[in-house]
């Protein structure tokens, strides 16, 4: 397990600990802690039993110093859907690494989709940020990371800094997926095997898959593509049972109008629901 947030730390410290499990036909939140500026809205239900719930960060953004742990568990055939309403924007920091942990656990039966807005990194900003995902038998999980360095649509780059991100995937300890980034000059942005100068990454990633439906999900990825001006770089392979996409580009709408697509796929072929947009990705 990562550690807790430590109060000796300086800057904004915030811990968020929730419960969701079924009651009756919904997902409730069955236990919820908090500490600090991090809190959630009530939860919606547009698709019925589904939880949709909002994480909310009051402050806006994070500096040098911050520490933020968000811990969710699905338990009792529990179904949510986290997103945020903007992007979490990580500003220049004085010295210390601010820090970001999200320990997801995913019980039996159950299913978690994960789906925040675009993490932005200031240049100067200082970021250790770390999703963990913890599957249990015949969970499912879905998600999407996408990072953002400097303010492309402001045509700024990211100068200097450091960013350190890690986001893993394990079923019963298993590790299926375990994906690094290090950032530490601009170099690595413009890199072939980095970021080939585009300013933003975005990672998403699936259970349930299959050869035949990972053929499914590159026709789905191609025929969004076409209906882009220029097509982005974006590439899809198999691990295990975990379909992953990665895309490159300079904005979020466009690439996510890459990664809903195969979302909605997913969503009807693994979890047989159809996708019910977040209203508050609408606004």
């Amino acid at each position: 397990m990562l550690q807790a947030v430590k109060n000796a730390r300086p800057g904004w410290q915030a811990e968020m600990d929730m419960r969701l499990e079924k009651r009756g036909s919904k997902t409730v939140m069955a236990g919820l802690t908090h500490r600090g500026p991090l809190r959630v809205q009530r939860p919606f239900y547009p698709e019925g039993d589904t939880s949709h719930i909002y994480l909310l960060h009051p402050p806006g953004g994070v500096v040098g110093g911050d520490g933020l742990t968000f811990k969710v568990s699905c338990q009792q055939q529990a179904h949510g859907l986290f997103t945020t309403p903007g992007a979490t924007k990580f500003y220049l920091s004085a010295g210390p690494m601010a820090e970001v942990q999200q320990m997801l656990h995913v019980g039996a039966g159950c299913a978690l989709e994960w789906f925040p807005q675009e993490s932005i990194f200031f240049t100067g900003s200082k970021v250790a940020s770390k999703t963990q995902v913890d599957l249990e038998g015949d969970a499912h999980f879905m998600g999407w990371e996408i990072s953002c360095f400097g303010r492309p649509v402001n045509q700024e780059r990211f100068l200097h800094g450091q960013v350190k991100t890690r986001f893993q995937v394990r079923r019963d300890g298993r590790p299926l997926l375990t994906d690094h980034l290090h950032v530490s000059d601009p170099k690595h942005l413009s890199a072939a095997a980095g970021l080939r100068d585009y300013p933003m990454q975005g990672l998403f990633v699936a259970t349930g898959g299959n050869e035949a439906l990972l053929e499914e999900c590159r026709e789905v990825l191609a025929a969004a593509q076409e209906k882009l001006v220029q097509p982005l770089p974006a590439g899809m392979t198999l691990l295990d049972d975990l379909i992953v996409l990665r895309v490159l580009g300079v904005s979020t709408e466009k690439m996510q109008s890459l990664m809903i697509p195969v979302w909605q796929l997913l969503r009807q072929k693994v979890l047989n629901k159809e996708a019910e947009i977040p209203r508050i990705w609408n606004t």
